[in-house]
């Protein structure tokens, strides 16, 4: 009898993760979903201690894993958080943290199962990326940055490990409804503040009418069992917006993309400079 495909999934333990725990579960997949924090109640999957930012708890996951399930054949990289604020207002500390765990933890977890995938010959690496990893708005400069970093590293991974039989994507949804608020920064700054709330209001409102994480992790489903594509873009708005990026002039664009993420209320107009004189000259 031909055993159960393996799945690892990070940051399990609600949304997108666990949705998709739950989905690859039901559909014959025996599933680990890692999280900082034990997942309550009964699962359809196995939960493991995993925090993508400690290099010893990946390895220990890891090694757990590949000791109950003896092969791994799926790696859903979910781990992640949104940072809110002006780029200003972020200091050095904060953006390492976020990509610490946005970025850096994905290269801590691919390299940890790596050579498994290649030994087997086999393996479907996953990565959540986003919209805002081909369209930065304002204000989530940073979390921006780690997914258009995450669209990178995939593009290129994808190329390195073909040779092994081994394929990654990225699946790369709009607003998702979930529970995850974005940590706001250290050194907050006045003059901010009116851009940042709009920008908040604009988030809050996106999320509350969001699609559901079961959609994402229909697409995580279709890139772990049927022929693989690099990118999975999901929802029809960040389709829209990904081809009138294409399309569209630069200035004709930027005013597409305020209005989407409801930034140029918060554009501040330019005073007028005052009239010289010959005499001030």
């Amino acid at each position: 009898m031909e055993s159960k495909p393996v799945a690892l999934v990070t940051g399990a333990s609600s949304g997108i993760g666990k949705a998709t725990a739950e989905l690859l579960a039901a559909r014959g997949f025996t599933v680990f979903g890692g999280s900082r924090t034990p997942v309550q109640g009964k699962q359809s999957y196995t939960w493991l201690s995993l925090d993508v930012r400690s290099e010893e708890s990946v390895q220990a996951a890891v090694q757990s894993l590949l000791q109950r399930a003896g092969r791994i054949d799926v790696l859903v990289n979910n781990a992640g958080y949104p940072q809110f604020g002006a780029i200003e207002e972020t200091s050095v500390a904060d953006a390492q943290a976020q990509l610490d765990t946005n970025l850096f933890g994905v290269i801590r977890m691919v390299q940890a199962v790596l050579p498994t995938m290649r030994q087997q010959g086999s393996g479907r690496i996953i990565n959540i990326s986003s919209i805002v990893g081909h369209v930065a708005p304002p204000y989530v400069g940073m979390y921006a940055t780690s997914k258009f970093a995450l669209e990178g590293l995939s593009e290129s991974l994808r190329e390195e490990v073909r040779q092994f039989g081994i394929t990654v994507s990225l699946i790369e949804p709009t607003f998702v409804k979930t529970s995850i608020e974005g940590q706001r920064p250290t050194n907050l700054i006045a003059a901010y503040a009116a851009g940042r709330q709009v920008a908040q209001q604009g988030l809050n409102e996106g999320v509350k009418n969001g699609m559901e994480p079961d959609v994402v992790a229909r697409a995580v489903l279709r890139a772990a069992t049927m022929q693989p594509r690099l990118r999975y873009a999901v929802g029809q708005d960040g389709k829209t917006l990904m081809l009138l990026k294409r399309l569209l002039p630069e200035a004709a664009f930027d005013r597409v993309r305020r209005r989407v993420f409801r930034s140029g209320n918060a554009v501040p107009q330019p005073q007028k400079q005052p009239q010289h004189t010959a005499a001030s000259n």
